[in-house]
């Protein structure tokens, strides 16, 4: 709920993603403006970008 106040009354974006997996799962929800979806899938690609290099 926090989150949710923060996106609507404070204009702050968010991302949701499950920590903890072995490949990121990225968490939309339908109510999610186009901004915060997109923030999720970078938070996903950068997650992946930083195992790899760590994996090296």
């Amino acid at each position: 709920m926090q989150a949710r106040k923060l996106e609507y009354l404070g204009g702050a974006q968010a991302a949701g993603m499950v920590m903890g997996a072995r490949v990121p799962i990225v968490l939309t929800s339908r109510a999610d403006s186009a901004h915060s979806r997109i923030a999720s899938y970078a938070l996903g690609l950068l997650l992946i970008h930083h195992r790899a290099q760590v994996a090296d």
